[in-house]
Parts: C-alpha cells; sequence; structure tokens
C-alpha cells in the first residue's frame, strides 16, 4: 500500500489532461481486495512518469517572458503575475489596447502557468 501513496503525491506532478485518468486508475487500484498486481502498479508508474517527463520538457521550453513595455499593462505586470500565482481566478478589466490579449499569456507563463497544461485567452 506505500506503493501506492508514493504514486498518490506523484501524480500531483502529471499534466492536466492525465491527471484525471491516472487518478482513476490509483483509485481503483487502492480499493482492490488484498494486494493490487505489481503489474498493474509497473505500469501505472511508467504512465505518470512518461507524463511527468512530458511536463519537465515545457518547462525547459518555457522562454524567457518579455513584456511590451510600450503597453499600458506593463506597468502593472508584476503586480499581475503575482495575482495569478496566489489565485486560481482573477477579473482583470482595460481599456481597448492595453495589452490584455496579448501580454496575459505571457504573463500566466512568467507566473508558472501552462507547464502542464494550457493558458486560454
Amino acid at each position: 500500500m506505500s506503493e501506492l501513496k508514493a504514486l498518490s503525491a506523484a501524480i500531483e506532478g502529471v499534466l492536466a489532461r492525465d491527471r484525471g485518468r491516472l487518478l482513476a486508475r490509483w483509485r481503483r487500484l487502492g480499493a482492490l481486495k488484498g494486494e493490487p498486481d505489481a503489474q498493474e502498479i509497473a505500469a501505472l508508474r511508467a504512465e505518470i512518469e512518461a507524463s511527468r517527463s512530458r511536463v519537465a520538457e515545457r518547462i525547459a521550453r518555457v522562454p524567457t517572458v518579455r513584456v511590451d513595455e510600450a503597453l499600458p499593462i506593463a506597468a502593472r505586470s508584476e503586480e499581475i503575475v503575482a495575482l495569478i500565482e496566489k489565485h486560481q481566478v482573477i477579473v482583470l478589466a482595460g481599456e481597448t489596447g492595453s495589452g490584455k490579449t496579448t501580454q496575459l499569456p505571457k504573463l500566466c507563463l512568467a507566473a508558472g502557468r501552462g507547464t502542464r497544461g494550457m493558458i486560454a485567452c
């Protein structure tokens, strides 16, 4: 059972698209009476590690974030990044042409988002 507990912690670092499926398999193995099959645990561990490896590759490819200083959003970019890091949802309002659509995805990357899933704007 300690093997399953270790896998539970590892699931937290997988891609968002893999998390639900892997968590369901983990729960099914934990619900079995007796000791789970070693091959099933090994297969789950391999899939978790493959997904975590893809996350690591994505982290390594994150580009350096450069905010266009000519846009009004640049003046508050550090504050916005801090809010994105702290909160799951933020509401940001600004005038047309302030850089919301073009710069917010970059600020999400700067806040560490997008490595386990997608950033949509």
